[in-house]
């Protein structure tokens, strides 16, 4: 499959949920910019493409869970805060 295909397949599948797409970028925009990390040392940390940061970082499309978790791993983070915006209840 030629790169321009997977760009489209790309953005059809985050096509869906808008505001929760927006609202999780936001979150993880805020965790980036904490942690004082870029787009290209994040990719290193999670082992990604930084096109791939920088999409989630806009909202164009949606972190995996496993990256999620890893993320959250490496800087010390509340997955479910991350992945919802609220405080996990024990």
């Amino acid at each position: 499959m030629n790169r321009a295909t997977l760009n489209i397949d790309h953005l059809e599948r985050t096509a869906g949920n808008d505001r929760l797409r927006r609202a999780l970028a936001a979150r993880l925009d805020r965790a980036f910019k904490r942690a004082g990390c870029s787009s290209a040392r994040a990719a290193r940390w999670l082992g990604v493409r930084e096109y791939d940061v920088q999409y989630w970082r806009r909202g164009i499309s949606v972190v995996p869970l496993n990256v999620c978790m890893r993320l959250a791993t490496v800087r010390h983070l509340d997955v479910h805060r991350i992945c919802t915006g609220q405080t996990q209840v024990a």
